[in-house]
């Protein structure tokens, strides 16, 4: 209880008192880190709980959206369709090129799903006007380039497979009646997900936010540090960076703020830092240089 009394001392001193930071130089480095980690521990929780209330208003929609996926896969697989990879090689029992869609109601000017062509070649896939296509040998589909963007193509070829294998209507529905049992149980295990990593993710998220924040501090008290000797207030690099670790208090909770309110610029969290970090060294009296 008495260092969650000392925290929130520390909180909103370090927000409405600048010449309180003259007493933070002075402090110990884990001091200030646990004043950094708990604040952000606690923003933590609040977004955890911001999820979970969204969470909880989404959950009743997860049930019947899953209901709905599983009607669709039941018809998802072409009755009569039968593939078979033998030998390295694909057959199926259907006038090719075959094509399958995922949509019944597909837009013209979108890319089928996958088409099958036993005949083609996978040097003709840029006139098939589809995602995927197999051929004899070897099927191809898009992938992502160095810049993440849609424009080249992977080949698998089927001589790769250790096995040779028959898929049908049959194979298809014993496949999924073996997931079919799970699926009203959906909620619950998403419930279970969300229960067991919340607390996981306070504590680690917490944690890896403020040491994403201490890197940022790193270059932000190297600025502030170049001005603080500009004008000769001997404040040392390391008593700088301790009391920016409780000086971005501002800057992240107005940074958070804007977030929820749709608002969001880079720039803002570093403006607010130097602009607060310069009323603190411009509020204290010339200082004898505070060691770490």
């Amino acid at each position: 209880m008495g260092q969650l009394k000392t925290f929130f001392y520390s909180f909103t001193r370090s927000l409405f008192e600048p010449k309180y930071y003259k007493d933070v130089a002075k402090v110990k480095f884990w001091f200030s880190f646990r004043y950094l980690w708990f604040l952000i521990f606690l923003l933590t929780i609040i977004k955890v709980f911001t999820i979970g209330g969204k969470y909880i208003k989404n959950r009743p929609q997860i049930q019947p959206e899953v209901n709905k996926f599983v009607s669709y896969a039941e018809n998802f697989y072409p009755r009569y369709l039968k593939l078979q990879i033998k030998n390295g090689q694909l057959s199926t029992n259907v006038v090719e090129p075959y094509i399958f869609d995922i949509e019944k109601d597909k837009w013209r000017d979108q890319k089928h799903f996958i088409i099958i062509d036993t005949k083609g070649s996978i040097e003709n896939y840029p006139n098939y006007n589809t995602n995927i296509l197999a051929t004899r040998n070897a099927i191809v589909y898009p992938s992502e380039s160095k810049n993440n963007k849609m424009g080249e193509t992977s080949v698998f070829y089927f001589r790769e497979l250790k096995k040779d294998f028959t898929v049908d209507k049959k194979a298809y529905d014993n496949l999924l009646n073996i997931v079919k049992p799970y699926t009203p149980r959906v909620s619950f295990f998403i419930d279970w997900i969300v229960l067991s990593f919340s607390p996981l993710f306070m504590i680690f998220g917490s944690l890896f936010w403020t040491g994403g924040v201490m890197f940022g501090l790193l270059f932000l008290t190297f600025f502030v540090w170049i001005i603080n000797l500009i004008f000769k207030k001997q404040y040392s690099y390391g008593s700088l960076f301790k009391m920016g670790m409780h000086a971005v208090t501002w800057p992240i909770l107005i940074t958070e703020i804007a977030k929820y309110l749709a608002f969001s610029s880079s720039a803002l969290y570093a403006l607010i830092f130097i602009f607060w970090m310069l009323i603190i060294l411009f509020s204290t009296e010339k200082e004898p240089d505070f060691l770490v």
